[in-house]
């Protein structure tokens, strides 16, 4: 099955966690979005000690940027949208637009998404999980 990666993953690799690199080779076909890529990069530029700003550009640009990537599509904006509308007001979850559209790329694609934020993908109706666990 394929594999989304969302950020709070990429975050712990850049941190060094042993678990998340352990798993990372682990997986057999994973990929990114476009999304996550903006959201790590968010945090990289956000990020006020130059060192470590630094260390997380070097991530992102060695890791985060060299695993593939798909895209959203204009139909996944309309899909995120309902579908965290849907889970606000069942209140099954408060998934944002950036976890929406990794969701809608994910049953687009018929992916699963690996994160450590299981709960507001599943209230998506996305399959997730967390290998960190």
């Amino acid at each position: 099955m394929l594999t989304i990666v969302d950020t709070d993953l990429w975050v712990e690799g850049e941190r060094g966690n042993p678990a998340f690199l352990r798993w990372l080779r682990g997986v057999e076909s994973v990929v990114t979005t476009d999304v996550s890529r903006a959201e790590f990069l968010i945090g990289v530029h956000g990020v006020a000690e130059r060192k470590v700003r630094e260390r997380a550009a070097a991530y992102y640009r060695e890791q985060v940027r060299a695993c593939p990537v798909v895209e959203a599509e204009r139909e996944d904006y309309e899909t995120a949208g309902r579908l965290a509308g849907e889970a606000r007001r069942t209140g099954a979850g408060k998934p944002g637009l950036g976890d929406a559209l990794i969701g809608a790329i994910a049953l687009r694609l018929g992916a699963e998404v690996a994160t450590r934020n299981v709960k507001d993908f599943e209230a998506l109706g996305v399959e997730a999980v967390n290998p960190l666990a």
